[in-house]
């Protein structure tokens, strides 16, 4: 019973001249059901028909599982490949990345020799090109007599002679009592744009608005020192193993390269200099790379040093570190009578882009503080120089002459100017308020003999050595370094 069930059910879902249903499987049966031998016969040949339909049927699903796995196949190969290209790319990239890494860092580290040896002679600093001039040196040369004309144009009144209040009075200088006091020549034609902005003890200090330069200042110097001489004031410009004595704020500072042309010349010399200077961890270090010449000429009495920023193949920019693009400084120094003898008076002029947006309130307070105290520090480096050449003769390998009276190192400086940076607003609204007061009680300089001497006390008492360590040349110098940079040199 159950055969023939299996029987119709397979001849209706594969016999494709199938009819009625309920007729073909009446027929089978009918034909089943006579004589067994005649049943047998017949039952035999659907058989082999079935078995037939089947090897087909088989065929086609064999040939469409081997079309559907090789194209799985396919697909699956293709996908592997590219994942391979993929990786391959990848650690390409990476490895190309680690080579350039590896090199920069070589190339920081090594730079001048690996430059000179790779790049040859086509790489080579081109002095011809880029020397400073003959002509530039001698522009400056009546430099000290326009500083004269620029003081009676600015800072001498135009009734009784006098010297006029700037910020601070003076204990060794005769003012201007008159009222409503005004130079004996205020024109910009006389004074170029300077305008009068620090005085202190022997040294005057103007400023103005550098062109094209975002409002940033370029400084004038001068000052009239009667207890040094040219020949020391020179060597603290020059001698950059004693800057890094005296200054604190040199963490790099060496000499480059030499013009061949002056290598064997005692009054005079052209040099490339690179100079890391310290800045807080804030930011970033700030560096150099400027070619600084000086003449030394006895018979005009007169030394004259310029330097200005350069590109030099040996020393290229580093990470981490910004490279100042805009910088330059010309100084004359000339002796009262000799340059071994005692008494110098000298003009000082410069400007540099440091690359932070710094206030104009912030860059006055600072320059306000701190650029007298580089200049006593660079003054007193001036005083010691013999005895730094003494003990530099005696004990070459071992000679360290002390930063200041106060003994500050270079570390305690980083940690001081952070400390101070958080009372920086403070400071500059007071120093803004103070300079309010300070114009009103200038348009009023008709001030008693007691009144003056009380000032002068007051102001005494704010930059000599009794100030705390921490007010006395630490973040008044070391921000005085970034608007004043390569000055001293």
């Amino acid at each position: 019973m159950y055969t023939w069930r299996l029987t119709g059910t397979a001849l209706r879902r594969f016999n494709a001249g199938y009819g009625s249903g309920n007729a073909r499987l009446a027929l089978v049966l009918q034909h089943c059901s006579g004589p067994r031998a005649q049943g047998r016969g017949r039952f035999g040949s659907y058989r082999r028909r079935i078995s037939s339909w089947f090897r087909e049927q088989g065929t086609q699903v064999a040939q469409a599982c081997k079309r559907q796995f090789e194209f799985v196949a396919a697909q699956r190969i293709r996908r592997c490949i590219q994942i391979f290209h993929l990786y391959t790319r990848i650690w390409d990239e990476v490895a190309l990345r680690e080579f350039l890494r590896q090199w920069r860092l070589r190339l920081a580290r090594n730079s001048r020799n690996f430059l000179v040896s790779a790049a040859g002679v086509g790489c080579v600093y081109n002095w011809d090109r880029d020397r400073i001039s003959d002509e530039e040196i001698n522009r400056y040369n009546r430099e000290i007599e326009g500083i004269y004309k620029l003081q009676d144009s600015t800072v001498i009144c135009a009734k009784c002679h006098l010297r006029m209040v700037i910020d601070t009075v003076q204990s060794d200088v005769k003012y201007c009592k008159c009222s409503g006091a005004q130079p004996s020549a205020a024109s910009d034609e006389n004074s170029d744009g300077w305008q009068p902005f620090i005085e202190r003890q022997d040294m005057l200090i103007w400023r103005k608005v550098e062109p094209n330069s975002g409002g940033l200042f370029a400084y004038k110097v001068y000052g009239s020192f009667s207890d040094v001489t040219a020949e020391d004031f020179l060597q603290v410009q020059i001698d950059v193993d004693y800057r890094k004595q005296w200054d604190p704020t040199a963490q790099e500072l060496e000499i480059i390269e030499t013009d061949p042309e002056s290598e064997s010349s005692t009054n005079h010399s052209t040099d490339v200099i690179h100079w890391e200077m310290i800045w807080p961890k804030l930011f970033s270090n700030r560096d150099y790379v400027y070619q600084r010449r000086w003449v030394m000429d006895r018979e005009k009495g007169l030394v004259v040093i310029v330097s200005r920023v350069t590109e030099h193949p040996g020393v290229p920019e580093r990470r981490g570190i910004y490279r100042v693009r805009s910088y330059w400084s010309y100084m004359v120094i000339k002796p009262y009578t000799d340059f071994h003898e005692s008494g110098i008076e000298f003009g000082l002029t410069y400007f540099d882009d440091p690359g932070v947006a710094v206030p104009s309130a912030v860059t006055a307070w600072v320059a306000l503080r701190g650029l007298p105290d580089f200049l006593i520090r660079m003054r007193q480096a001036s005083k010691d120089y013999q005895k730094y050449k003494l003990m530099r003769k005696d004990a070459p390998d071992s000679t360290s002459l002390a930063l200041s009276e106060e003994g500050v190192s270079k570390e305690q400086i980083k940690v001081n100017v952070e400390d101070k940076l958080k009372n920086d607003e403070t400071s500059t609204r007071d120093y803004t308020d103070s300079q309010d007061d300070s114009t009103n009680s200038t348009n009023n300089v008709d001030l008693t003999r007691e009144q003056q001497e009380n000032d002068l006390a007051e102001s005494e008492n704010k930059d000599t050595n009794a100030a705390p360590k921490e007010e006395q040349g630490l973040l008044h110098y070391f921000y005085l370094t970034k608007l004043f940079a390569f000055l001293d040199f």
